[in-house]
């Protein structure tokens, strides 16, 4: 039977992130993705796990996560916000993403996204780095387009392991953009990972540059 980190709790069992989404924050278990996630369990797992431990700011951010799952998006908004105002880059992330899509009670704010979304990366947080990256790409958020930068963050994103950004990535080497030069070798490496990943489009991708 594998050993058990110390400090583990039901919370973590039950509604931490993969690990390849913890990015470069500690996972203690193998995590679960938002669709595998039992949220009614995982819900009160992390309610105790705040009540026992308050200044465990994991605890909230895998919280939010449980009442995501279950519906909740303004708990999920109000948890997330808690987390991320005491510096967590998956709470930042993922508040980001309400704001960008007008979640849990949030008007649509690209500005605040981006923002977020920063925080998060300045702290080498992979899925910061790919959606400050994807902001820039687009010029969005009140940011300035820039290539270079976002194929910038993608690759940092990549090598942390990202595959949203490994696909993204791989799609500027494809057409020679982000000051890339096309190199269809490295495009289809990196959408191989971002497949591996479970990124759909990744397949696509593969599939119509024939590397399939």
């Amino acid at each position: 039977m594998t050993e058990v980190p110390a400090g583990v709790t039901e919370c973590d069992r039950l509604a931490q992130p993969t690990r390849a989404a913890m990015g470069n924050l500690p996972a203690l278990v193998n995590g679960v993705s938002l669709a595998d996630l039992r949220w009614p369990a995982a819900r009160a797992a992390c309610a105790r796990a705040m009540e026992e431990a308050p200044s465990e700011v994991r605890f909230v951010a895998f919280a939010a996560r449980a009442a995501d799952k279950g519906g909740d998006a303004r708990a999920a908004a109000r948890l997330y916000r808690a987390a991320a105002d005491e510096g967590y880059p998956l709470a930042q992330v993922n508040l980001g993403v309400m704001y960008e899509n007008g979640e849990g009670g949030l008007g649509r704010d690209d500005r605040e996204a981006a923002r977020l979304y920063r925080l998060a990366a300045d702290q080498s947080y992979p899925a910061g780095q790919a959606s400050l990256g994807t902001f820039l790409l687009a010029g969005r958020g009140g940011l300035r387009r820039n290539e270079a930068e976002a194929a910038r963050l993608w690759r940092l994103a990549a090598d942390g392991g990202n595959a949203q950004a490994q696909n993204n990535l791989g799609k500027l080497y494809a057409e020679g953009q982000g000051g890339l030069r096309r190199d269809m070798n490295e495009a289809a490496r990196l959408w191989r990972l971002a497949a591996e990943g479970g990124v759909a489009e990744a397949r696509n991708n593969l599939r119509r540059a024939g590397r399939s």
